[in-house]
């Protein structure tokens, strides 16, 4: 838990946990004198001033906002195809109605968009998705897929990916996370390569990628320092924007600090900066930079690292998109350069070659 009365955080926060108060929780610390001194003002006058209640009258629970107060439910996509069938409904019966008494054209009703919510841009509110995996089908057909590792000399890593798949296992706290499972998958990196480039997402609070956010569920918000314990349910944890921005902060931070070959380049991600160690002279074309996702800005790194002598490069990702960029960077290298993804998990992880 550390020394409670080091915590420097202005948030209203759990000492044990380190777990972060929503707003409603807040406004209930903050009001509770208040609201208890009002009821009993209100009792004393009602119970026993006017007497309009008795004093054995049940007094009704608060319901206040607190920490393990949980969180509200979605509507369900049933639930939202019903109301969209009813919204339906009542429109076209309006329509009917309004085309016994007045000329309609249909043909220029039908030409404005009627609902809310597009059916053929969003389903229940939220954007349309694909299936990106079939573009990889159409890759494959060309460029055959290996299981070696290719020789490269610098690794383009997806830090959110990352932290995805290294799961905290025996670490108590963010400390022990840090030097015992993330800053060793590094270092396994890094002995093959002589450049790493770790790119980190950012989270905006008006980002279309809101909803595809929301569908994985919500979290808590906790605070993220080194003697911090690891919450029990780390993919609860990681659906927290604040909670991976805060927690790929302090990982930067560890892997800066335990980072000392000067044989080899570190570069890291810092919100629209760049950290290097040794100090790169040379950032223009990676900071500042705005991409909200690590996809695109992904490929920044890989096109600076060509720029500056690698002519073997990794590009360690997830995601299908990645895979389509990488194809079109492909095209802006030398000839002789080659550009691979290190692509998927488990048993559908293979090389992809991008040249």
């Amino acid at each position: 838990m550390g020394n409670p009365f080091e915590e420097e955080s202005h948030d209203v926060v759990k000492l044990d946990t380190k777990e972060i108060a929503g707003p409603a929780a807040v406004e209930t610390v903050m009001n509770a004198k208040r609201i208890g001194q009002e009821q009993f003002e209100a009792f004393t006058r009602e119970c026993l001033l006017d007497r309009t209640k008795a004093v054995d009258d049940p007094i009704p629970r608060n319901k206040l906002k607190v920490f393990s107060t949980s969180t509200p439910r979605s509507q369900s996509k049933g639930q939202q195809q019903l109301a969209s069938v009813k919204n339906d409904r009542e429109l076209f019966a309006r329509l009917y109605i309004g085309c016994q008494t007045r000329d309609g054209n249909l043909e220029e009703f039908f030409r404005h968009e009627n609902q809310a919510c597009p059916p053929a841009l969003s389903d229940g509110g939220s954007l349309c998705t694909g299936t990106n995996n079939d573009l990889l089908t159409c890759l494959e057909e060309v460029s055959d897929a290996k299981t070696e590792t290719p020789v490269t000399t610098c690794i383009v890593l997806d830090g959110a990916a990352i932290v995805q798949m290294l799961k905290p296992a025996a670490s108590k706290t963010f400390e022990e996370y840090a030097q015992q499972i993330f800053i060793p998958y590094m270092s396994t990196k890094l002995q093959t390569v002589s450049r790493l480039d770790l790119v980190w997402d950012t989270y905006l609070a008006d980002s279309l990628k809101g909803s595809t956010r929301a569908k994985r569920g919500q979290g808590v918000r906790r605070c993220v320092v080194a003697a911090a314990a690891i919450p029990g349910n780390w993919q609860n944890f990681l659906r927290v924007d604040s909670n991976k921005t805060e927690l790929f902060r302090f990982l930067s931070a560890a892997l800066m600090e335990w980072f000392d070959q000067e044989d080899k380049q570190l570069v890291i991600t810092d919100g629209e900066a760049v950290l290097s160690k040794p100090l790169l002279p040379d950032l223009t074309s990676l900071a500042p930079c705005n991409h909200e996702e690590a996809d695109s800005r992904m490929l920044l790194h890989a096109s600076h690292a060509g720029q500056h002598g690698h002519h073997a490069i990794l590009i360690r990702t997830v995601d299908t998109d990645v895979v389509v960029l990488a194809v079109s960077l492909a095209q802006e290298l030398q000839p002789e350069d080659e550009l691979w993804l290190a692509f998927g998990t488990g048993q559908s992880f293979r090389y992809l070659a991008a040249h």
